[in-house]
């Protein structure tokens, strides 16, 4: 299973493939496995414990807290790299081959983040929130998962330093990361943008993504989204060559119009601070008032696979740069591990929030959100204020 998944994904396996490489007959494999899943489960199931056994050994040696931490990192680095199959088995494939096993990865990473959290007690920052800590230990799997999806995985121990000081340095803030504002939940609507209506094509790319919220992207089917979008087959196809097509173009056709959404609200202000408050705002805003294109960007896109999370991820980093470049002096780099940490974080942060308490009350996580982008540039002070409006 890690020589197959590890090298043609976990939706490209099949029993007749393990039987084969591995050298056992059918019936031992279903003496053993009820199926793929099964068998695909098990394997996760060795490799993570045997990464959390590592984890611990490393935390519970002598030293202080940073030397202890910077040799965790290293051995887990070295465990990446010398098993780079075993590593895309629980990093990337584990999204793919269905909610179980998201499930059990996602376990794992709330184990890291409870080892982070006794890290930062260590350090001093007892106070530091859970969802915080949480969206950190994700934002660093991120840089490592954009390594591995892209055969970058060499370049792991090189960034390791980079990523570790991003993680323990992040400022506790100094307060509860909450509007002083009490906001109204609005009443959600169903109904397309306006435009949409009048055109197939968008009308496909909004079925697409409420399917994929209803039932998945592997199971959703062309004669599905044509039936939804009210539209023939053949006229579908005059737009688009097949489901992967239309994937492609819901996530383009939302990314632009969440810059569209969020970039006017950026350009009324020249003050990093409040421009990333600001772009919070209307990031947030536009998936509550979406939520079947914040499930696609958010959440099935790692279900799809990388392909897709980097077609999705050119985004993050347009707006990234447009922050940049529209608050001239800011202390704000626009490439970098750094940047890509962070953006890693919110991704995270997004995609916990969506799964556990809906797009629709995304607004309540304009203060995390800002938080995040802000502290490991101007630190919790002033980050916090600006969070919290």
């Amino acid at each position: 299973m890690v020589a197959l998944a590890g090298s043609k994904g976990y939706q490209a396996t099949s029993v007749a493939d393990l039987v084969e490489v591995s050298g056992v007959s059918s019936r031992s494999f279903y003496q053993h496995f009820a199926d793929k899943e099964e068998c695909f489960l098990a394997t996760m199931e060795v490799i993570l414990t045997n990464l959390h056994r590592l984890l611990v050994s490393e935390l519970e040696e002598d030293g202080n807290t940073e030397e202890r931490a910077a040799r965790t990192v290293l051995a887990l680095i070295e465990n990446l790299r010398a098993e780079p199959a075993a590593t895309r088995v629980w990093l990337i494939e584990a999204f793919c081959a269905g909610k179980r096993a998201e499930g059990r990865i996602n376990l794992a990473y709330d184990i890291l983040a409870t080892q982070l959290q006794k890290v930062y007690a260590s350090l001093g920052k007892e106070e530091m929130p859970e969802e915080l800590t949480r969206a950190i230990v994700r934002g660093a799997g991120g840089v490592v998962y954009n390594r591995f999806s892209s055969g970058r995985e060499d370049d792991v121990a090189e960034i390791a330093k980079e990523v570790q000081a991003w993680a323990l340095g992040f400022p506790v803030p100094p307060g509860p990361l909450r509007t002083k504002a009490r906001r109204r939940r609005l009443p959600h609507t169903d109904a397309p943008a306006p435009f949409a209506a009048h055109i197939p094509g968008e009308r496909v790319l909004r079925a697409f993504a409420e399917l994929c919220a209803e039932k998945g992207y592997a199971s959703t089917t062309i004669s599905d989204i044509a039936a939804r979008a009210s539209i023939s087959q053949t006229t579908l196809y005059t737009h688009f060559s097949g489901k992967e097509d239309v994937l492609k173009a819901a996530l383009d056709s939302s990314g632009a119009q969440m810059v569209a959404a969020t970039l006017p609200a950026i350009r009324r202000t020249s003050e990093l601070p409040r421009a990333m408050r600001v772009a919070a705002e209307a990031l947030c805003g536009f998936f509550a008032a979406d939520p079947a294109f914040a499930h696609l960007r958010e959440v099935e896109v790692f279900r799809v696979g990388p392909a897709a999370v980097r077609v999705r991820d050119r985004t993050g980093h347009e707006l990234s740069v447009m922050l940049a470049q529209l608050t001239p002096g800011a202390p704000v780099e626009r490439e970098g591990v750094k940047v890509e940490a962070t953006l890693g974080a919110i991704h995270a942060l997004l995609y916990s929030w969506i799964r556990s308490k809906g797009a629709e009350t995304l607004s309540a996580a304009v203060p995390l959100v800002t938080y995040l982008a802000l502290a490991p540039w101007l630190g919790g002070e002033a980050a916090w204020e600006a969070a919290c409006g």
